[in-house]
């Protein structure tokens, strides 16, 4: 949702209704882990109200567990921690679905699968992160792409249940690679839907075509 019309959100969040979006994905950043400042969760809180659309908090922030009691407060949304932030991960995730949420990791484009295999039985969500963390609009990491499908192949073999994220230019061009790899869930942004050029229905409309034909 950093990359909407701020202007005019009441007609994004309109549009997303109408093509039943199945998350308004938050981030927040916090100036520190990353270098920059996002969205907070008042301005997420009535995005949800309005629309009824699921919220997804993308953490970039240090210390997580500070903020849950925040974020937690709007029941089954996912929230997306990067696990090097905390000294106790796992805490931090079985608080996250205690708390009526849904919990998932983000591993960043230098941090391979096997570093936080301990950590994937217990969340809902894994997203790969195709760009490093902070900004929109970055070229992605070609080695993500063999992330995904190394995380498809762990998750079969050990037979485990959770959906792959992919955040960091989800492009028109990248997104049949993304979905062949293994993907579930595109976090799409300037590189594709929310091209400054493009009208919003029809950014959905295609984005939905590419998703149906695959």
């Amino acid at each position: 949702m950093m990359c909407a019309d701020f202007l005019d959100m009441k007609s994004e969040l309109n549009l997303f209704k109408e093509f039943n979006i199945d998350y308004l994905h938050i981030d927040v950043m916090d100036g520190h882990y990353v270098p920059n400042l996002t969205l907070g969760f008042d301005f997420a809180k009535k995005l949800h109200d309005y629309s009824g659309i699921p919220l997804d908090f993308h953490l970039m922030v240090e210390k997580p567990g500070n903020f849950l009691d925040i974020f937690c407060q709007v029941k089954n949304a996912v929230i997306t921690i990067h696990p090097e932030t905390s000294w106790h991960p796992d805490r931090i995730l079985r608080k996250i679905r205690e708390s009526g949420c849904i919990p998932g990791i983000a591993l960043n484009p230098h941090v391979p699968i096997d570093q936080c295999k301990h950590l994937y039985p217990i969340v809902d969500v894994v997203m790969v992160m195709t760009v490093n963390p902070g900004y929109a609009g970055q070229e992605l990491v070609p080695q993500s792409i063999d992330k995904i499908k190394e995380l498809r192949k762990y998750a079969g073999k050990h037979n485990l249940k959770f959906d792959i994220q992919v955040d960091g230019n989800v492009s028109w061009e990248n997104i049949p690679i993304m979905l062949e790899a293994g993907a579930d869930v595109l976090v799409t942004g300037t590189s594709s839907l929310f091209q400054t050029d493009l009208p919003r229905k029809e950014g959905l409309d295609r984005l939905y075509q590419m998703i149906v034909d695959r």
